[in-house]
Parts: structure tokens; C-alpha cells; sequence
């Protein structure tokens, strides 16, 4: 069980000054994902846009694991 160090807190201003942003506390990247979301809603028929943005990062996830070079297991081909 990881028990969160919030004596760290203290300390942190201290490395910001010395050592720039404190990378690990970033949400830059997650912001930026907000992006996605907001244009699977705009391309969705709006009568169902959480079903419509599923299926959209499903087929994003398959094509990326396609072109990433991966594949489906089949235990009919030999």
C-alpha cells in the first residue's frame, strides 16, 4: 500500500525554484486530450454522443494497435 508523502509539499516550492516545474504533477498532457473528446462529441448524430465517442475511440485504439504491428490471436489457424 503506497501511503502519499505530504511532507514532500513542503519541500516543493523549494525544487520548483531550483530545479524548474515539477513534471510529474504536469496536466498539460491530459488538458490537451480534452481536445479529443470535444470533437468525437462534435462529429456524434447527438442523440446518443457517449455511445458515438466509444465507438470512436474503439476504432482509434484498433487501428493504432494495427499499425503499431499488432494482431488478433486465432486458435482456428494453424
Amino acid at each position: 500500500i503506497s501511503k502519499p508523502k505530504f511532507h514532500f509539499l513542503v519541500h516543493l516550492p523549494a525544487y520548483i525554484r531550483r530545479f524548474g516545474p515539477a513534471i510529474v504533477f504536469s496536466t498539460e498532457r491530459y488538458e490537451s486530450f480534452n481536445h479529443v473528446f470535444r470533437l468525437s462529441c462534435i462529429h456524434s448524430n447527438q442523440r446518443a454522443p457517449s455511445r458515438d465517442t466509444c465507438r470512436q475511440f474503439a476504432y482509434q485504439d484498433i487501428v493504432r494497435h494495427i499499425a503499431t504491428g499488432g494482431y488478433w490471436y486465432d486458435p482456428t489457424i494453424k
